[in-house]
């Protein structure tokens, strides 16, 4: 039992984490003073005036003393780091999420756990105290959190101990399933000896970009795109067509855009008007009670169908048929993936769809709570699939719940590329699960140590974030090259880059690379 008391402080930095992390005006004149916490019979508080002191100076009182003696002294140095670990947030953006469906459900979820007197959800104090919490001018950390808490806090210990033994679990499983995935498992096309040139530069040609503007009068839907295409090359352009993630402007790709377009590539990426930064802006604004509208899962492949239509009439009219658009490659982001999965042949499962809903909210996959926004939609099956995708990649995607299972459905090769530790598309429960379900000739890349996005919100560590942007932009730019290369160009002499060896030699540690393929 000792040993579970120990892992207490590392579990409530985990809850408020993924609280200040996710969901992330004046201080309060009530706060919280006290965290009880009670396991089986017994019953015991923290003092959160203890905690701050802790905090700013080191120093244990003796009624914190009475619980620190359980913990070794790193594990007290780790848990005095976290404790003044400051978090850089918008406090706008933490407000109008946690009115947001998804933000609700997230917070009275964490509620079960971090309660307020009398066992009660704590699902008000949350919500006010990450409120007030993030106007700070020098940023957030878990004493200002507490100290902004309106009431005492009633820890749920029983359920905070069952989410810590979730997470060490996952960890555990993680690690193991990226130390099985052996050469002898992976080394799918590897050719012994193979020599492999250096890509890390652009093309031979260059980028030229253009801004079209497309309306679809029978959905209402401006459609700005920027077109990429290569200087010099003049027939048979391969085009490759990017959906964003949620939020994200348009150049959030335009790096890879370039480079793609010096090595041949045409590349299209459009705005997605229900879902795109001018949306995100609006819902900042309050214009909006939700960040995104549940009708983007059908817009967004229906916006990627009419920009294909209105480009062979362009290639007709305008670009004397350079371009390929039988052929379409297609790069898809987080939400943008699951865009892809549509058009590729993946249709809606609304019955595992509501049996996932159903279940408690799992933090370690947020990503079923933009599933759920699909039950929102009319129950009604949708063809969506554009036969002219004929290669997706798909970086952070989800979808497991939406869709249910793919084999049948997908006829189309498919590179997957995640990360280990994404609380927000989980590896082994929501990304794995999806890629098994695709069928053959599919591949998987683990990016270990990257984020699912390019933002971190702690400021201690912002410093080496931009190492890891630019490491992923990398991957993402290389992979997708050779990807795009050996199925949609058609050039065999890329296969063998689709391997571990070609992985272990442009891996920089500590993001090192592992591959599955099927």
């Amino acid at each position: 039992m000792l040993k579970r008391f120990q892992i207490i402080g590392s579990g409530v930095l985990l809850i408020v984490a993924t609280l200040v992390g996710i969901v992330t005006i004046e201080r309060l004149a009530i706060s919280a003073e006290k965290i009880d916490l009670n396991y089986s019979l017994l019953g015991f508080n923290l003092k959160v005036r203890d905690l701050a002191t802790f905090a700013e100076t080191g120093e244990i009182s003796d009624s914190l003393n009475y619980y620190f003696r359980y913990l070794s002294r790193q594990q007290s140095q780790q848990l005095r780091k976290f404790l003044r670990q400051s978090y850089d947030v918008d406090p706008v953006l933490v407000y109008r999420y946690s009115r947001t469906s998804a933000g609700v459900k997230m917070l009275q979820r964490i509620g079960e756990i971090i309660q307020l007197p009398g066992y009660i959800n704590g699902f008000y104090g949350l919500r006010a105290a990450v409120v007030q919490t993030a106007q700070s001018p020098d940023g957030i950390n878990f004493v200002d959190f507490l100290q902004r808490f309106p009431t005492d806090i009633k820890l749920n210990l029983k359920e905070l101990l069952k989410l810590v033994k979730q997470v060490a679990q996952t960890e555990e499983d993680t690690e193991k399933f990226i130390a099985s995935l052996t050469p002898e498992i992976v080394q799918k096309n590897t050719q012994k000896n193979t020599k492999f040139r250096d890509l890390s530069q652009p093309g031979n040609d260059r980028a030229t970009k253009q801004t079209l503007e497309f309306y679809d009068s029978q959905r209402d839907r401006n459609l700005v795109t920027d077109l990429y295409l290569p200087q010099h090359q003049t027939d048979n352009i391969p085009i490759i067509i990017v959906s964003n993630g949620l939020g994200a402007k348009r150049d959030r790709f335009e790096e890879l855009a370039r480079y793609l377009a010096s090595h041949g590539f045409g590349v299209v990426i459009p705005d997605h008007p229900g879902s795109d930064r001018n949306r995100q802006k609006a819902f900042l604004e309050g214009l909006y009670q939700e960040n995104f509208d549940a009708t983007e899962f059908i817009d967004r492949p229906l916006d990627i169908s009419y920009i294909l239509d209105r480009l062979e009439q362009l290639n007709r009219d305008r670009f004397n048929h350079q371009l390929n658009l039988k052929q379409v490659g297609f790069f898809g982001y987080s939400i943008g993936a699951t865009t892809g999965l549509s058009l590729a042949g993946a249709e809606f499962d609304f019955l595992q769809l509501e049996q996932d809903c159903a279940q408690p909210l799992n933090l370690l996959n947020i990503s079923i709570l933009y599933q759920c926004r699909a039950l929102e939609l009319p129950r009604k099956r949708l063809a969506l699939k554009d036969d002219r995708i004929k290669a997706a990649y798909m970086f952070v995607p989800f979808g497991q719940s939406i869709f249910g299972k793919l084999e049948q459905d997908i006829p189309i090769p498919i590179m997957f590329q995640v990360v280990d530790r994404d609380f927000l598309t989980s590896l082994l429960q929501e990304q794995i699960p999806l890629f098994k379900s695709l069928g053959t000739n599919n591949y998987l890349v683990i990016s270990q140590k990257l984020p699912h996005s390019n933002v971190t919100l702690a400021k201690e560590v912002q410093s080496s974030q931009a190492e890891a942007a630019q490491v992923a932009k990398t991957y993402q730019s290389l992979l997708s090259l050779v990807f795009f290369q050996s199925y949609l160009a058609e050039n065999p002499r890329y296969i063998p880059y689709l391997s571990t060896a070609y992985l272990q030699a442009i891996a920089k540690k500590p993001y090192n690379l592992h591959l599955l393929a099927n």
